[in-house]
């Protein structure tokens, strides 16, 4: 009998340091990934947050322009995504036809690598004052922003009236 609880004790011990040496080389490495796991989280927890918190502010801005009446489809129509130079020209050889200037060249500028959201932009036109102050209102009425930055203009007599030759510096935006 001595032998068998003696065995048994002896087996008792083996599986006591099988155990403890389990929880060592197993368990406790798997501890440390538990808390480089649980700082990540308390930081992705941070993000969520702060993410909430920016959706609040877009929402009570979207709000805000809903208030004021101005819709997002506007805005993009003021302010486009990417550059649309060829839209430009498009609203700007519309405009001075309607206004009855003719359009006789733009030319646009641009800081390869400038992400400002700006286009420069220089062009000349022909006609008369008045279809000038036309074109300018029109420009100013137009969906699409457009500042106008300096304006040249050269009067001269022709026939039975003045004619102008005209030349403006604009910047156009976009997102």
């Amino acid at each position: 009998m001595k032998k068998s609880s003696t065995f048994l004790n002896l087996l008792s011990v083996v599986l006591l340091v099988a155990v403890v040496l389990g929880f060592v080389f197993y368990v406790n490495p798997l501890s440390q990934d538990v808390e480089s796991l649980n700082a990540d989280l308390e930081g992705k927890t941070a993000e969520v947050e702060d993410l909430i918190a920016r959706v609040a502010e877009l929402e009570g801005l979207s709000e805000e322009l809903g208030a004021s009446g101005v819709t997002e489809e506007r805005l993009l129509l003021q302010v486009p995504e990417g550059e649309s130079q060829d839209e430009l020209l498009s609203d700007l050889a519309d405009l001075a036809a309607e206004a009855g200037v003719d359009l006789n060249g733009v030319n646009f500028s641009n800081v390869e690598g400038d992400n400002s959201g700006v286009i420069n932009m220089s062009a000349s036109f022909d006609g008369n004052y008045e279809d000038l102050i036309i074109f300018l209102e029109a420009l100013e009425g137009n969906t699409r922003k457009i500042k106008v930055n300096s304006i040249s203009v050269q009067l001269s007599e022709e026939g039975s009236g003045a004619h102008a030759s005209f030349g403006l510096t604009m910047e156009a935006y976009y997102q």
